[in-house]
């Protein structure tokens, strides 16, 4: 955390410094600006021309300082974003608060394990992960929680999460560009439209009468000036003026549908350029970092200066709202018209760019999450992987979103039994043991590090049912939702190895019901080559082991009654679960005599 409340105070004192010259230079802007009103005032009232070159003096300078102000704005947010990005993991490290995007948006309850292990919304995974700022970047990061990778993709994050985790300078700078940039969904929607839209450049007489016209008009301004006969040469200007005016206004249609209603979007484009810029200039040694670059420089395209080169484009066809702009500059030169057949030739040809840009980003940013919960949490463990069929087990493995101070961490291995009976009396851990388990699995799947000392694994595909609802929607009970999950585990693992979770199935009946029905499930699930923990607290489904020994172990968590209280140690052992609390916690309750 030490580094975190460095830099923050370093970007404070630094947001300082350029708030004070922000508010000089504005000072500054407004004494220019009443200066260029006085100075014009005498040179009218006065008829002299000392003052009118003063007056045009002041403007340029005052065209100066509107770009350094400008400037001074940019850097303000640029530092207020890296400041308050080392403000909040300062928050979330010492007061273990979450100001972070909770992706409540990609809540699903059919989700094979996303709902059960809160893998989205208030405290969730993804909260406790997420340092996007981008839409792009959310979605790309949610999408990797919600599916397993590959041996050799997970193998690659790893690399890479273990590179980017010691660029922690390098990471805040492409989270507070992305900050800027504003890329919400809307924006990325209509980028990705605008980038895959087809283009119709302008016809070659357009063009043609866009060069023709300004020059004609040029040579009328002469003309007038140096012709004894200036009438003429008046209406003439006048008439071209007009001409040049009515061909650009022709246009806007064209230029508004480019810009898709979207306001500023050359700050987006402008922003993606400076992200692209920054991984263009770090050095990598990952293949997928490496890669990146790749894409980013092919068909000899250099992204970042393309994007500049966009950015500016869009900025100049945003003009078209400007009156001022609109009528002076088009009257004289058709301005927006060459403006736009830049932008229709840089589109045609490169328009693709923007889409890739945009999804590289978006990668970098879900891999910057990762990198920065490794580099938050450095105990943790990458864990090996293994072929399929091979070592799987976790040492002090545990849930790494409980507070360390109160976490507590246990050992489970599934290499000589590959399915765990789990019991224990009511409040002793099964059900945070078994999120545990998940929890660390999705994390393992997409090469992130996991809350253990020591880890193998080999990707399975992860079933989670612990937390069913149900549905009055649907006229659906509880028991059918449960058996539907239930049946859809079963029809997985049939096709293929699994990793299965489950917490207390079948509730929804009686106890007989109940009972027959959980052996009956674990018989059909342990048939198939299936890996997982069942949670009960019916004693006699644990007498499946006797059984099936070399599949099956019977695991538990005890507590002790001491002193008229309850203590659990939340620690796993071997065998069956001996106590009950639950009459005990009534009794003490005064619910039962």
């Amino acid at each position: 955390m030490e580094i975190y409340t460095k830099r923050k105070e370093v970007f404070e004192k630094k947001y300082n410094k350029i708030r004070s010259k922000y508010r000089i230079v504005g000072a500054i802007r407004l004494i220019v600006f009443f200066a260029i009103v006085y100075f014009f005032y005498l040179a009218v009232s006065r008829a002299d021309s000392t003052f009118l070159y003063i007056t045009g003096a002041g403007i340029v300078a005052f065209i100066i300082l509107l770009k350094i102000h400008a400037e001074y704005s940019w850097r303000m947010r640029y530092v207020q974003a890296l400041l308050d990005i080392n403000k909040d993991e300062v928050a979330f490290l010492e007061k273990d608060e979450r100001p972070f995007d909770d992706g409540s948006e990609f809540i699903t309850t059919d989700h094979p394990y996303a709902f059960d292990l809160d893998i989205f919304g208030k405290k969730s995974l993804f909260q406790y992960l997420n340092r996007t700022s981008s839409y792009i970047g959310k979605d790309k990061l949610a999408t990797l929680l919600k599916y397993k990778l590959d041996k050799e993709n997970i193998l690659e994050n790893q690399d890479t999460i273990k590179e980017l985790s010691q660029k922690v300078e390098w990471r805040q700078e492409i989270n507070a560009y992305s900050r800027i940039s504003n890329l919400d969904k809307l924006a990325y929607e209509r980028l990705k439209s605008w980038s895959n839209s087809s283009v119709e450049l302008l016809s070659k007489s357009r063009i043609v009468l866009a060069y023709v016209f300004p020059i004609l008009l040029g040579l009328s301004i002469i003309a007038y000036f140096i012709s004894s006969d200036s009438t003429l040469f008046g209406y003439l200007i006048s008439f071209l003026f007009s001409i040049n005016l009515v061909i650009a206004s022709s246009n806007v249609k064209a230029i508004q549908k480019e810009l898709g209603g979207a306001d500023k979007v050359h700050e987006t484009i402008n922003s993606y350029s400076s992200i692209i810029k920054r991984i263009e200039k770090e050095h990598f040694t990952t293949n997928k970092m490496t890669g990146f670059l790749k894409e980013l420089k092919k068909d000899s395209f250099h992204a970042s200066k393309e994007l500049k080169v966009l950015s500016r484009l869009f900025e100049q066809l945003e003009t078209v709202a400007n009156l001022f702009v609109m009528v002076v500059f088009n009257g004289f030169v058709q301005y927006h018209v060459h403006v736009l057949n830049r932008f229709l030739l840089w589109k045609k040809e490169k328009g693709h760019l923007v889409q890739t840009a945009i999804e590289i980003v978006g990668e970098v940013e879900a891999l910057n999450s990762l990198a920065n919960f490794s580099y938050n949490n450095r105990t943790y463990t990458f864990p090996t992987v293994s072929e399929e069929g091979g070592e799987m087990y976790f040492n002090e493995l545990g849930h790494p979103l409980i507070n360390e101070q109160k976490r507590v961490c246990n050992d489970i291995s599934f290499n000589n039994q590959r399915f765990v009976i789990l019991t224990g009396s009511n409040m002793s851990g099964k059900s945070t043991f078994l999120r545990t388990v998940g929890v660390n699995l999705v994390l393992a799947n997409i090469g992130a590090p996991i809350c253990a000392n020591q880890a193998a694994f080999f990707p399975l595909p992860l079933f989670v049912s612990m937390r069913l609802t149900d549905s009055l929607e649907d006229s659906e009970s509880y028991f059918y939702a449960e058996v539907k999950q239930l049946k859809m585990i079963i029809e997985k693992v049939q096709v293929e190895p699994c990793f299965v979770l489950l917490d207390e199935i079948l509730r929804g009946t009686n106890s007989d019901d109940k009972q027959s029905g959980t052996i009956g499930v674990i018989h059909k699930l342990i048939r198939e080559q299936t890996y997982g923990v069942i949670a009960t607290h019916d004693l006699e489904v644990c007498n499946t082991t006797h059984v099936y020994p070399e599949v099956l172990i019977n695991k538990c968590f005890e507590v002790e009654i001491k002193e008229d209280d309850l203590n659990f140690d939340y620690k796993i052992r071997d065998g069956v679960c001996q106590n009950k609390n639950a009459t005990f916690i009534m009794k003490k309750m005064q619910i039962i005599d």
